[in-house]
């Protein structure tokens, strides 16, 4: 990633210049994300826009650090309220199911998955950002139950991850609506996911 625009005002460039990327493909799609397209929603050159982000690809990349940054930022908060790391994990959830049905938040994911389907470099970038989503559901399932394998929490943190992502369409409204049954599912799998220590001996 450029580390260019390191000052404090060029920081902000590089904001705003975020700020005009995150807008254009919320609003228009992944076609519309182009330099050009980002320059212009920013208002300056693509000459300007390339000195802080030389190419797409570090664009995108500095858009996901960004996305996951105030995401965990949010988590920790909420988190920070509760009591007790059982309490952690439902305020984790309920920040990430809030998050399903905001449509700014979810039609920035659906786009940046249909560019990771055709651009190698963002699909690694993708593929580090959910890396790190799982290593924070990891830890927090762990807190949750002591006794539970690192291994195995390893397992059931991909599976949960999973789960919420695929969700994300169906309570979007993409392709259903949001159902409070649907929800209250989902809680009742999470405690089954902490409730168990130990995994069941794999079929043979």
């Amino acid at each position: 990633m450029s580390t260019r625009g390191a000052s404090s005002k060029g920081q902000e460039r590089r904001e705003a210049v975020l700020d005009a990327a995150e807008r254009l493909l919320v609003d228009e799609g992944h076609g519309a994300l182009t330099m050009r397209g980002v320059a212009q929603r920013a208002g300056i050159r693509l000459g300007n826009l390339q000195y802080y982000f030389p190419t797409s690809e570090e664009l995108v990349q500095a858009l996901l650090a960004r996305v996951l940054e105030r995401a965990t930022a949010r988590l920790e908060e909420r988190m920070g309220l509760a009591g007790n790391p059982a309490e952690a994990l439902d305020a984790a959830l309920d920040s990430l199911l809030e998050d399903q049905l905001n449509p700014d938040s979810y039609r920035l994911f659906y786009d940046l998955w249909a560019l990771a389907a055709r651009e190698p470099a963002i699909a690694a970038e993708l593929r580090a950002f959910y890396a790190r989503y799982v290593d924070r559901t990891e830890e927090l399932l762990v807190n949750a139950a002591p006794g539970l394998p690192r291994a195995e929490a390893r397992v059931r943190a991909e599976l949960l991850v999973a789960l919420l992502e695929g969700l994300s369409l169906f309570r979007s409204g993409t392709v259903g609506a949001p159902d409070k049954r649907v929800e209250a599912g989902l809680r009742r799998m999470v405690s089954g996911l902490i409730a168990g220590s130990v995994s069941a001996q794999p079929r043979r």
